[in-house]
């Protein structure tokens, strides 16, 4: 278990559940489900532990003491400044928007967490599924790809998805590791105990034996109708060679790894491009970190700003230049923005929902643009306030997803997938 500064613990990525499923059991969809194939890609970034909104996109010169150490440039956007620091993003700015007023209540890492993973704030009686699982029920990839792929990042920060009311087998295809390390490879798509294809698919013709027995002596029910396909599904994964190109990023050119940066968080959005291309519907990165209490200035700095400039601008210009933006969404936020106010525990900044900042890009959202204003501490929207709400519904929109689309939850409760949230206009004016 891990912890955040506020106590509030998190599952384990490695437990049983939702967030580190198996192929079977992320595949064992229902036989019946039919999933469109229409609407566009997705790759989601999330900085677990509240980004600073007035140290990268919102810096306040005029701030005074709230300012902090860091100086503004300009952007090939006229009138975006942006944090020293964010020099590679700085020269993509014509290619996404900036959303500076979105404002919230949800304060503590959880709540936060889960209010802007799925659209929904955080209630007790029902677990709202986080995007990718949405885009999992949505969106069908080819056969043998994954739709949904998440690479959970490091640190004590990786955030506490899960594919909610909608089930463990819309769930993510988790990928653990390093993909910057020089051994990377993908545990889930090594054949189990060292078994070859052969023997697998003899195991899975076994087992659909055995499925077929049970449906003639009518002792199927949901569970069992439909696993000889979910297995097959499995199967398929296993032996997809797109699948394996995708993840085998040693064979990508050294030129391109380096401009993603040879650092955890570029190679991982690298890898979501080589995933996007080979048909997964949503990818989504997490990078840890960003809960910078004490020493907000220094590892902003060293530790997170340089990578995430880095890797995220290099994803952006490399979708853009394969033609594969337009059809592929980039949304980056965190749960919250940090204080204004630089506290006393040491240069740091503590949580604030009030003002935060995130990005867009691709899906057809007009780029070189900046939507919404915080006042000069940058403490609270001025101008064009948005909620999570309305966040989710426009990355819903982007995609070709129906936020105000009705769905039941296991028992039959009636549940709309964003029940506030409407589309930010601006976005594609």
């Amino acid at each position: 278990m891990h912890s955040y500064c506020d106590g509030i613990s998190r599952r384990d990525v490695l437990k049983a559940g939702v967030l580190g499923v198996n192929l079977p059991t992320l595949l064992e969809l229902d036989a019946s489900e039919d999933a469109p194939t229409k609407g566009k890609n997705a790759i989601f970034i999330f900085l677990t532990g509240g980004q600073s909104h007035i140290d990268s996109w919102d810096m306040k010169p005029e701030a005074g003491d709230m300012k902090g150490e860091f100086e503004s440039i300009d952007t090939n956007l006229p009138g975006l400044r942006v944090c020293e620091h964010m020099p590679h993003l700085a020269q993509q700015a014509d290619k996404y928007a900036v959303v500076r007023s979105v404002t919230h209540t949800q304060g503590a890492h959880s709540p936060g967490q889960r209010y802007l993973q799925t659209g929904n704030r955080k209630i007790p009686s029902l677990e709202y599924p986080d995007y990718g699982a949405v885009v999992s029920k949505e969106h069908a990839s080819p056969r043998g790809v994954p739709q949904y792929v998440l690479f959970p990042g490091g640190g004590s920060n990786s955030a506490n998805y899960s594919a909610g009311y909608l089930g463990v087998v819309h769930g993510p295809f988790t990928a653990l590791g390093d993909p910057n390390a020089n051994n990377y490879s993908v545990r889930a798509l090594a054949t189990p105990e060292g078994l070859t294809f052969e023997q697998i698919e003899a195991r899975r013709r076994r087992l659909k034996l055995v499925d077929t027995r049970f449906r003639d002596l009518n002792l199927a029910d949901q569970e069992v109708a439909g696993m000889d396909e979910s297995y097959q599904k499995a199967f398929d994964i296993l032996q997809s060679k797109a699948v394996r190109q995708a993840f085998d990023i040693g064979s990508e050119d050294a030129d391109v790894r380096e401009n993603y940066g040879r650092h955890s968080f570029g190679q991982s959005c690298l890898l979501a491009r080589r995933l996007v291309e080979a048909g997964t519907r949503c990818v989504s990165v997490y990078f840890g970190g960003w809960d910078t209490h004490e020493n907000n200035f220094r590892d902003l700095k060293n530790t997170l700003l340089p990578p995430w400039d880095q890797g995220l601008a290099a994803l952006i210009a490399d979708l853009h230049e394969r033609g594969l933006l337009d059809n592929t969404l980039v949304w980056c936020t965190g749960e919250f923005g940090r204080t204004p106010k630089i506290n006393d525990k040491g240069a740091g900044r503590d949580h604030w929902a009030r003002g935060m900042s995130m990005l867009y890009a691709g899906g057809g959202i007009k780029g070189g643009q900046v939507i919404g204003a915080t006042d000069k501490t940058a403490s609270e929207p001025v101008d064009s306030p948005y909620s999570p709400d309305d966040a989710a519904a426009s990355f819903y929109h982007g995609i070709g997803i129906d936020s105000q689309q009705e769905y039941h939850t296991p028992d039959g409760q009636p549940v709309m997938l964003v029940a506030k949230g409407n589309p930010i206009k601006e976005l594609w004016a």
